[in-house]
């Protein structure tokens, strides 16, 4: 019954189920990534500062905490540390939450669930006694919300219709201008007005989002029952397939550790080099967030006439070619990043151009990793494998949090070419391995 309500439901050639799930996907990115823009900032500039530090509950044992693992940090330098673990924290509960979506609630459940948590975190956020434990309750809620929001988006499809991979690049629009909203209106007003404010602009969003899940809550693929879920089981052969979708993420890790050092360090970088007048108007750090987001939504037509092109004349890349194209172009933006760094402020041009490269490389990725994971991955753990998706970002993020350290010691175009050389990296060895995953993917 739920498939045929979908069918009767489609519209402009997709389920009507898309809407929802892409809409609160907006609406999460925006409320995360606004937080996002302002987080590094408002504990560099303020909430890690000395003034602040009493009102911060647990920031004692979370400094002695960090500094036992990490050794002895500035401030500023447990500023960047405790960001790329909440970022790493953020894209590891992916998989808690996928488990929890196959095996036990459904991911329609898991959804609403998360994003209620997510939303409460938020607000713990907004207060400095209760700062720390919100960036735990809040990434632990959007964990759970986002990796079903992708389960929830492959089951409206059968494995084998063509419509898929678009699904997830409208899903991927939805996200991306959510991401831009957010910094530009959430990060503006918490920058420039009250940094409490801010966030809780992002907690009305979050809760919009759960909102959105509830009122759609009819128009998506119903959930097996918890019986059929838990009696799943592994099929021969999908130990190998496991083994390469593991090998992807690894290598997709490497593009993310880059990635998040636009989320973390970048702005602090932006904030001490970059020239942001324009008109007489400077321009908010926050605001680069929002460029970041802006630039794939403009990629989109350019890239998808090119894949057209392309697949006309049967020269489009496979899947592992996109994953690979996408992390030589990462690279190849923090080397251009590197360029601009030398003496001087850099010109808000540059980094414009930065963008527009970088989030290029994310365009051939992400969509294309989401796609092949929920299209690849075992039935009875589709779920957690789009958690794993997510796990790559936490290595990513986790890693370059610590290497945010190194900000403070090197010259920045040093410290931008350092981060060129992993997905550089990671697009090399794509290249000399993409011909055996394929063959053990099916692809």
């Amino acid at each position: 019954m739920g498939q045929q309500r979908e069918i009767a439901s489609d519209r402009f050639g997709h389920p009507a189920g898309l809407t929802v799930v892409t809409v609160a996907e907006g609406l999460q990115a925006a409320g995360i990534y606004g937080v996002q823009a302002l987080l590094i900032l408002h504990m560099a500039n303020f909430l890690f500062m000395p003034a602040e530090l009493a009102t911060v509950g647990g920031f004692a044992a979370w400094r002695g905490l960090l500094e036992g693992v990490f050794g002895p940090m500035s401030l500023q330098a447990l500023a960047t540390q405790t960001m790329g673990l909440y970022l790493g924290l953020f894209f590891l509960t992916p998989l808690l939450g996928g488990w929890l979506g196959d095996r036990h609630w459904g991911p329609r459940l898991t959804c609403i669930l998360g994003a209620v948590l997510a939303t409460a975190g938020m607000v713990m956020v907004i207060l400095p006694a209760t700062f720390l434990p919100g960036l735990l309750v809040s990434a632990f809620g959007a964990g759970a919300l986002r990796c079903n929001l992708n389960a929830q988006t492959g089951h409206l499809y059968a494995r084998d219709d063509g419509r898929r991979d678009s699904a997830f690049s409208i899903l991927a629009a939805g996200l991306n201008t959510g991401a831009f909203l957010g910094p530009l209106l959430i990060g503006g007003l918490g920058e420039r007005v009250n940094w409490q404010w801010g966030f809780a602009a992002a907690s009305a969003c979050m809760a919009l989002a759960a909102v959105t899940l509830l009122i759609g809550n009819g128009l998506m693929p119903a959930d097996t029952p918890p019986e059929t879920r838990r009696s799943a089981r592994l099929q021969p052969g999908d130990g190998r397939t496991i083994a390469a979708l593991i090998g992807v993420m690894l290598l997709t890790s490497l593009f993310w550790l880059a990635q998040s050092q636009v989320w973390n360090v970048y702005s602090l970088w932006g904030r001490d080099h970059l020239d942001r007048m324009v008109l007489g108007f400077e321009v908010p750090v926050t605001w680069l967030q929002a460029f970041d987001s802006l630039a794939p939504i403009l990629a989109v037509p350019p890239a998808l006439a090119l894949w057209r092109w392309q697949a006309a004349r049967g020269r489009e890349p496979k899947e592992l070619g996109k994953i690979g194209i996408g992390m030589a172009l990462m690279g190849s933006a923090f080397v251009w990043l590197a360029l601009g760094s030398g003496a001087g402020q850099t010109p808000i041009a540059w980094v414009m151009v930065f963008h527009l490269v970088l989030n290029t490389g994310w365009l051939y990725l992400v969509p294309t990793v989401n796609a092949l994971f929920s299209r690849t991955a075992p039935m009875a753990i589709t779920g957690v494998m789009l958690g794993a998706v997510q796990f790559a970002v936490f290595l990513g993020s986790t890693m370059s949090g610590w290497l945010g350290r190194f900000y403070e010691t090197m010259d920045a175009p040093s410290f931008w070419l350092l981060h060129a050389a992993f997905p550089l990296a990671g697009a090399a060895i794509m290249w000399a391995v993409r011909g055996k995953l394929g063959r053990v993917l099916r692809l």
